[in-house]
């Protein structure tokens, strides 16, 4: 009985840290929240001067905002959704910690889309290295 009520409340505070993220998990959230605030706000030039030097060239963010963001109008709801840590990234070069944040968000004109910014820690930062937005998921 003692056995398996001490399993009981391992798997109970296991199951409470996986929930639980880390301080870095944390600050690279934040930082992609507050970028995708500035995306928001429509000042499209701003929040590509915010994303890395490193991805400013590699495509026309500018166009990018106006024909993907523009189009869907204000947020209604953004949650934050599950955080990844791929080792590596496509097209970037170099061995760093990054992070796919996912916001899944309710815009004025499509009700269900997900957001993923990609950050990329830099010494004590984190930058923005990537968005997307996908208006074909579904689930919500």
């Amino acid at each position: 009985m003692r056995v398996r009520t001490s399993l009981l409340i391992l798997s109970m505070c296991c199951s409470a840290l996986a929930l639980t993220s880390s301080p870095d998990d944390e600050a690279a959230r934040q930082a992609a929240f507050d970028w995708v605030r500035v995306v928001d706000s429509g000042n499209y030039k701003h929040a590509a001067l915010m994303m890395s030097e490193e991805v400013r060239g590699q495509q026309d963010w500018l166009g990018y905002f106006d024909s993907q963001r523009a189009r869907l109008g204000s947020v209604n709801k953004r949650e934050i959704g599950e955080v990844k840590h791929p080792r590596a990234i496509p097209g970037l070069v170099g061995v760093r910690n990054y992070a796919v944040i996912q916001f899944k968000t309710s815009f004025e004109r499509k009700p269900v889309a997900t957001e993923e910014v990609v950050m990329a820690k830099m010494g004590c930062c984190w930058e923005v290295v990537g968005y997307r937005i996908s208006t074909t998921d579904t689930k919500r």
